[in-house]
């Protein structure tokens, strides 16, 4: 492998020396100035010689480090010298020069550290890409499925595990923390709960929110929690200590959804306002607005690859936006509002959840339509939660008459949406949202009935 030179702004130290010292692990030769210019040394003298000692340039991109005139030199100069150069995306980036536009670049924003990292070695380790397998560091093996897990297979015995209540008014949005021990719930109430889920034991309440909480999701490390309100804000907590973070504030009408990406920072929001945004949640700033939608968004939900983000419309299009660019690359038409949006594991499928038309699935590349459901009775059809099962086999519903409807994914897949795999019922009231558990176990279901069911198999 060829020596290394690291070009980055300060305000991104962190992070270049995270690079440097996992790829050192790796038995990579990495130059950076922090551990590699000896106190004493000329500053400039010895940039220069890292730079005439090193074959290959990473270049982390941020707006920081496009504002910098040190790393634009330093890339120049390997430009100059024709050696390669490999941009590193660590923060988007709304100006770039053109020449760096036409690199490859590794993409640590939206895809996991470890899935970028593993990227990147094999970039270095063979610029042409022909590097054999074997000598890549191994990737973590997926974990069995679990022992109890909800799946097509199994789904006739599904019963209600846990009503857990609390709320005073209808329960608007559900998540699963992703350990599974965990749900949090936000409701009419203007409030956000977290419960258990092996027993009824109340967690303290969480108040911040001036108007109703309409949708909760946990951080993918679980360690905090994003809601989004009427009252037009998007709130991070703090899980553990169940204490408000911040507030973030930018949309002019209420927060209807909140999605986390694949790194804890990427946090998107939709809004009544008719506009997405997306957010690093870490530095509690906003990173960009992505319009296009003639109505409210009702949902955003990300692509498993982290890269791609769906936003589900009032104005009856689904819209797909690639995060890093913040552009749109497509517009589906649905025949009514949709309300839902959800990829399925693989991301091969899209499922919509229609206003009052029932559920459209789709082929995520394509867009052709591959099944749809639909009911005679109209608040069957009135649909506000859409869920695939972890495994992809089922696919979820639950509609405005109190029903969770199961059904199996190959059916769908293969126009044969005759019936249901299963109809689960026992709320009082209409049904606002509905998710599974990370590792399929359970599946939850929020109602304007002000209670929270936890389903599960049975024994």
């Amino acid at each position: 492998m060829t020596r290394i030179f690291i070009s980055y702004s300060r305000q991104d130290e962190d992070f270049a020396r995270q690079i440097a010292t996992d790829l050192d692990r790796l038995g990579a030769d990495v130059w950076i100035d922090v551990d590699d210019i000896p106190a004493g040394v000329n500053w400039s003298t010895a940039i220069q010689g890292g730079l005439d000692t090193c074959e290959t340039l990473l270049l982390i991109l941020s707006p920081d480090s496009m504002g910098s005139n040190n790393v634009t030199d330093e890339w120049q100069y390997f430009r100059d010298e024709k050696k390669l150069i490999i941009p590193v995306l660590w923060r988007p980036v709304d100006h770039m020069h053109f020449q760096l536009r036409r690199l490859q670049r590794v993409d640590f924003f939206t895809q996991p550290y470890d899935a970028a990292l593993r990227e990147l070695y094999t970039r270095l380790l063979n610029p042409d890409g022909s590097l054999s397998d074997d000598l890549l560091p191994p990737e973590d093996s997926a974990p069995p499925p679990a022992k109890n897990a909800i799946t097509a297979a199994s789904v006739r015995g599904l019963e209600s595990k846990l009503v857990l209540s609390g709320h005073r008014d209808s329960i608007l949005g559900v998540a699963f923390s992703p350990d599974g021990t965990l749900v949090a719930s936000g409701s009419e109430d203007k409030n956000v709960r977290l419960w258990y889920t092996t027993h009824r034991k109340r967690i303290k309440m969480m108040i911040g929110h001036e108007k109703a909480v309409n949708a909760v999701a946990f951080s993918p490390s679980g360690s905090f929690l994003a809601s989004g309100s009427d009252d037009k804000s998007v709130r991070l907590w703090h899980v553990g200590k169940r204490y408000g973070i911040t507030a973030l504030y930018g949309h002019s009408g209420g927060v209807t959804a909140v999605a986390y990406g694949l790194r804890e920072m990427l946090l998107a929001s939709a809004s009544e306002d008719g506009t997405v945004r997306l957010w690093d949640a870490k530095a509690r700033a906003g990173l960009g607005v992505l319009t296009g939608h003639s109505g409210p968004v009702f949902d955003v939900a990300f692509h498993p690859g982290g890269a791609i983000l769906a936003s589900a419309g009032g104005d009856g299009t689904v819209r797909l936006w690639d995060v890093v660019e913040q552009t749109e690359t497509a517009s589906i038409r649905a025949q009514d509002s949709v309300r839902r949006v959800v990829f399925s594991p693989d991301g091969s499928l899209l499922a919509l959840g229609l206003s009052g038309e029932g559920v459209a699935l789709l082929d995520a590349t394509t867009h052709v339509k591959l099944g749809i459901i639909a009911y005679a009775d109209y608040n069957a059809n009135c649909v506000r939660g859409v869920a695939f099962s972890p495994d992809g086999s089922l696919l979820v519903m639950a509609s405005l008459d109190g029903s969770v409807r199961l059904w199996k994914v190959d059916d769908l897949r293969a126009g044969e949406a005759n019936r249901a795999l299963r109809v689960l019922r026992g709320h009082e009231g209409g049904l606002r949202d509905v998710v599974f558990s990370p590792d399929g176990t359970l599946l939850a279901s929020a109602s304007h009935d002000a209670s929270l069911r936890l389903w599960g198999l049975k024994g």
